[in-house]
């Protein structure tokens, strides 16, 4: 059975247990075929994603469980012996490791025990660098998509900033076209009510000197007429005044010459 049927027929389900070792070893597997496969299996190769289990190392690891079909003639022979002393052949060692089965020295317990451990600890690194290289993945996942969230919320608010300032443009640009609009709009109401004062003060005024002419004319008339009037009561008056002077003047001198004639006769 190669490595692919190996995991094929017993890896499907992710893990390989003790209980996978033991039916691959009742199927005619071979210590030595068991430990390569448990050791390629933890290495994840074959495209194996699963994990194998302490038991199933500790089963291929030890040698007491294959007897004479291990993968080693020392062993079978030590098995043999141990068998056919009908004992332990472990030097009075058990009372210190305890039950080591049939042909079991401690340095091969020591052995066993070190390559179970170091199973273990290839395992368990495994197991650590595929934890570590998962959680890198998920760090890392984490990472770009916070950045890819970021770029988003950078963008979103490049396009919030860009919208408001054209709003605010529109804003500017709407507000300053209703205010010149609305001062424009004063402005002809003011122009047109100022034109409204002058007009109607030109009325007015040309009223004013329309009657004041009137005015005029009539103190003209009256004046020319009064002074006409004056003129002519002057002129009577100046006549009169003309005429009594000459009668005045008459008088005096008639008066002088009976006078002269007086002082003349008497002188005489």
């Amino acid at each position: 059975m190669g490595y692919s049927d190996f995991i094929n027929n017993y890896g499907t389900d992710g893990r390989i247990s003790s209980d996978d070792a033991k039916a691959f070893k009742n199927a005619g597997g071979s210590q030595d075929q068991l430990q390569k496969y448990l050791d390629k299996a933890s290495q994840g190769k074959g495209g194996f994603s699963g994990s194998v289990g302490g038991n199933a190392t500790n089963f291929a690891s030890n040698s007491s469980n294959w007897g004479s079909s291990g993968g080693s003639s020392g062993g079978s022979s030590g098995g043999n012996s141990g068998g056919s002393s009908g004992g332990s052949n472990n030097g009075g060692m058990d009372q210190y490791y305890g039950d080591l089965g049939a042909g079991m020295t401690p340095f091969q317990a020591e052995k066993i025990a070190a390559e179970q451990l170091a199973h273990i600890q290839g395992s368990y690194g495994l197991d650590v660098a595929d934890s570590y290289g998962a959680s890198n993945v998920l760090v890392q996942e984490l990472i770009s998509a916070s950045n890819d969230y970021a770029n988003e919320l950078n963008l979103e608010g490049v396009k919030y900033t860009g919208d408001r300032s054209l709003d605010i443009a529109q804003y500017q640009s709407d507000s300053k076209e209703r205010s010149e609009a609305y001062v424009a709009e004063v402005q002809a109401e003011n122009a047109l009510a100022v034109q409204g004062l002058k007009n109607d003060g030109a009325v007015d005024l040309q009223a004013i000197v329309n009657t004041g002419m009137t005015d005029v004319a009539d103190i003209q008339g009256t004046y020319a007429s009064e002074r006409v009037q004056l003129q002519g009561e002057y002129d009577v008056e100046r006549s009169n005044i003309q005429s009594d002077f000459e009668k005045f003047k008459a008088a005096r001198a008639k008066e002088g010459q009976i006078y002269g004639s007086l002082m003349a006769g008497f002188w005489s």
